[in-house]
């Protein structure tokens, strides 16, 4: 009786588990899909470049 009861047990935590694994996984693809339609809206950031990075390099 004991041996069946944790059987049991063990089926239901490994349920758990691959029930858990379903939904993170499921809103990790949700959330890479709104990332990526914010990136393509989003403008992209203009750099600029140091006074100094910008000055031709002395020739020696």
């Amino acid at each position: 009786m004991l041996k069946i009861g944790l059987f049991i047990l063990v089926v239901a935590c490994l349920a758990l588990l691959l029930g858990l694994l379903y939904i993170s996984f499921k809103m990790l693809r949700e959330t890479q899909q709104k990332q990526k339609e914010e990136n393509k809206t989003a403008p992209k950031p203009e750099y600029t470049l140091h006074p100094k990075l910008k000055q031709k390099p002395p020739k020696q």
